[in-house]
C-alpha cells in the first residue's frame, strides 16, 4: 500500500508535528509500506519522496492535488490542528475542506489530530475562534475516512459528533532517542550536587506561562524547606518567563542526543499546564522513555487513564498548594522517585514507541 504523509510548516526542529512526521514515516516504513511525505517547502530529510511547495491558496492546492495524482497513491493521511493551515489571513478554510473533500473522494483518508480547539472564559477572543475552530475541525473529520488523535477526551468528542468506529486513538511517541549516558558524570560536569534535585520544565507556551502560580509556589516552598533544587528548562523556555529563589539551567537550543543526556541528569518532570497533563504530549512521552515522575494539572482534555498510571501525578488546576505539596513529596523520596520513573518507563515501552503506533494505525485503516 502507498501512503502519503500531508503536512504544513515542515521542517526538522520546526514543532512537535514535524518529528511527529519523520518518527511515523519512519516507523511505517519498517512495517512495510510504502510512504512518501509531501510537504509545503523545501526540506532536506532522508524519509521523504517528494515535497511540494504550496501556498494553500485554491491554485496551491490544486497544484498540490496534481502531484499527489501522478504518486499513484492509496491512502492519504493529513497531520492536522485548526491553525495549522489557516492562520495566515491569506489562507481560506473554505478551500482547505473543498480540498480535503477531493482527495477523499479519490484515496482513503486519515486525519491526524494534534490541537483541538481552544477557548477560555477569560479570553473573549478566544469564544469565536474556538467555535471556528472547532467547526473547521469537524468539517474535515466528516470527509476523512479514519481519524486519529493521542487524546481520549477529543476523540470521545469526535465520536459524539457521529463518527463512530472510523474515530480511534492514536499514541503519541517521543521525538528522541534513549541515548548512553553516564547520569552522575552528567551532573558532576555541570556542578549538579548528588543531593540536588533538577525539576524540568519543557515547552508548553502560554498554557505553562498561564499557570506561573504553581512554578513559584513550588520554587518557594522547597526553598523555605532548604531544598537545594535547580530548574532545567527547555523547549523555548527563557529566563524572562520566571523569576526564581532557585538556581536555573538555560542550555538553550539541544539536538536530539543533549536532550536525552539532560533528561537523564533530571529528577522530576512537570507539567503545570492549563489546558491540563494529556497524552499528546510529545514532551510528557519523552519524559516517561527517559523514566522520570511526573507531576501535572488535569483539565477537562486530561485523560482519564492517568489517575491509574501510578508514575503520573495529577492535582487540581486552581489549587497552587496541591501541585507544589506534590513536588515536594517526591524530591523528598528518592524511592518513590525512582519506582514512579520505572512506571512510566514501562508504560511508554508497552505503548507509545513508534513501531507500537504504526502497527496501531495500520490496524485501525485495515479494519
Amino acid at each position: 500500500m502507498k501512503f502519503a504523509l500531508l503536512t504544513n510548516n515542515f521542517s526538522p526542529g520546526f514543532c512537535g508535528i514535524a518529528d511527529h512526521s519523520i518518527s511515523f514515516v519512519k516507523a511505517l516504513g519498517l512495517e512495510g509500506e510504502s510512504v512518501i511525505i509531501v510537504a509545503d517547502r523545501d526540506c532536506d530529510l532522508s524519509v521523504h519522496v517528494d515535497v511540494v511547495v504550496c501556498d494553500w491558496s485554491h491554485e496551491g492546492l490544486d497544484a498540490l492535488f496534481k502531484k499527489m495524482v501522478s504518486l499513484d497513491l492509496d491512502h492519504l493521511i493529513l497531520q492536522f490542528t485548526p491553525l495549522m493551515y489557516v492562520a495566515e489571513k491569506s489562507r481560506n478554510a473554505h478551500e482547505l475542506v473543498q480540498f480535503w473533500k477531493r482527495c477523499s473522494q479519490r484515496w482513503v483518508t486519515s486525519i491526524i489530530v494534534h490541537e483541538t480547539y481552544f477557548r477560555t472564559w477569560w479570553h473573549p477572543k478566544s469564544w469565536v475562534n474556538g467555535m471556528l475552530e472547532k467547526r473547521l475541525l469537524k468539517t474535515m473529520v466528516e470527509h476523512s475516512h479514519f481519524a486519529f488523535s493521542a487524546s481520549h477526551p477529543l476523540v470521545d468528542e469526535m465520536r459524539e459528533w457521529g463518527m463512530g468506529t472510523k474515530v480511534a486513538i492514536l499514541p503519541i511517541g517521543s521525538s528522541f532517542s534513549l541515548v548512553g549516558a553516564d547520569r552522575e558524570k552528567i551532573r558532576r560536569d555541570h556542578g549538579i550536587a548528588a543531593d540536588e534535585v533538577v525539576l524540568v520544565l519543557f515547552g508548553g507556551g502560554n498554557s505553562l506561562k498561564w499557570m506561573k502560580k504553581h512554578v513559584y509556589a513550588t520554587d518557594a516552598l522547597l526553598h523555605s524547606k532548604g531544598i537545594k533544587a535547580r530548574w532545567l528548562m527547555l523547549g523555548g523556555i527563557t529566563a524572562s518567563w520566571f523569576k526564581l529563589k532557585q538556581q536555573v539551567i538555560l542550555p538553550g537550543w539541544l539536538d536530539e542526543r543533549q536532550i536525552s543526556i539532560w533528561l537523564q541528569a533530571s529528577d522530576i518532570f512537570l507539567m503545570p499546564h492549563y489546558a491540563g497533563l494529556c497524552a499528546k504530549r510529545g514532551t510528557l512521552m519523552a519524559a516517561m522513555q527517559h523514566a522520570l515522575p511526573v507531576v501535572g494539572t488535569k483539565s477537562e482534555m486530561t485523560d482519564k487513564f492517568w489517575n491509574d498510571l501510578d508514575g503520573v501525578y495529577l492535582t487540581r488546576r486552581h489549587i497552587v498548594g496541591e501541585f507544589a505539596q506534590q513536588v515536594l513529596a517526591l524530591v523528598l523520596d528518592n524511592q518513590l522517585r525512582a519506582n514512579s520513573g520505572k512506571i512510566n518507563q514501562e508504560y511508554f515501552q508497552n505503548n507509545c514507541t513508534w513501531p507500537i503506533i504504526a502497527k496501531t494505525f495500520l490496524v485501525g485503516v485495515h479494519k
